[in-house]
């Protein structure tokens, strides 16, 4: 892999280090499913869930440095042949659970694309404080009824599985870690040179 490869797959790994850590989370909680006129509903989806929908969305987005289909690519032509198989078995996973949501489901009467019903679940995780993205994934509920989160929580899953599945990998191809390290807190910035100044002064003038 050339540098710029490495900084796509890089960026992969970052969010699938997001991703293991969501999914750990959501392990240690009561699932919240429940059973409703025949279709699976989740109990406050967005708590749940938005720490792994955060992740999951630039991995799921193709145009997104850190998507699965970018790092896909680079590192099922990797050198090593044994690395390149697993690559491949990752991307027959997610291409799998794509392939299923490129379908039509019919819910509250209505088809829609698996694809579509996974990419607005996730947009409304994202961007949930916003009005616009609230309000279209608040319509879609209402047109195709709560049945459409537990079928978005459990693609998200299954994709979530791709992903870390390619992150083995990654690490690999890449020498690091399988979990990788959090990062350093960022540091504060510097104090302003002109409140440097006032406080020198000051401090000469008391003593």
């Amino acid at each position: 892999m050339g540098p710029d490869e490495q900084e796509v797959v890089r960026a992969f790994r970052r969010q699938a280090h997001d991703v293991r850590r969501a999914l750990a989370a959501l392990a240690d909680q009561p699932s919240g499913r429940r059973m409703v006129d025949g279709y699976i509903e989740v109990e406050r989806w967005l708590e749940r869930y938005r720490r792994l929908c955060v992740p999951m969305r630039r991995t799921f987005l193709d145009h997104d440095k850190a998507s699965f289909r970018k790092s896909s690519a680079i590192l099922r032509q990797v050198e090593d042949a044994g690395l390149r198989a697993r690559a491949e078995a990752a991307t027959g996973v997610y291409e799998g659970i794509m392939a299923q949501l490129g379908r039509e489901t019919v819910l509250g009467g209505r088809r829609i694309k698996g694809t579509e019903m996974v990419k607005a679940w996730l947009d409304a995780a994202v961007f949930y404080d916003s009005s616009d993205t609230r309000k279209q994934y608040d319509e879609m509920l209402t047109s195709l009824g709560k049945a459409v989160e537990g079928l978005a929580a459990e693609y998200t899953e299954d994709l979530a599985g791709a992903v870390l599945l390619l992150d083995e990998v990654a690490a690999i191809a890449l020498g690091e870690p399988l979990v990788l390290p959090d990062p350093e807190p960022a540091k504060p910035p510097p104090p302003e040179p002109g409140r440097l100044r006032g406080w020198w002064p000051r401090m000469k003038k008391g003593g």
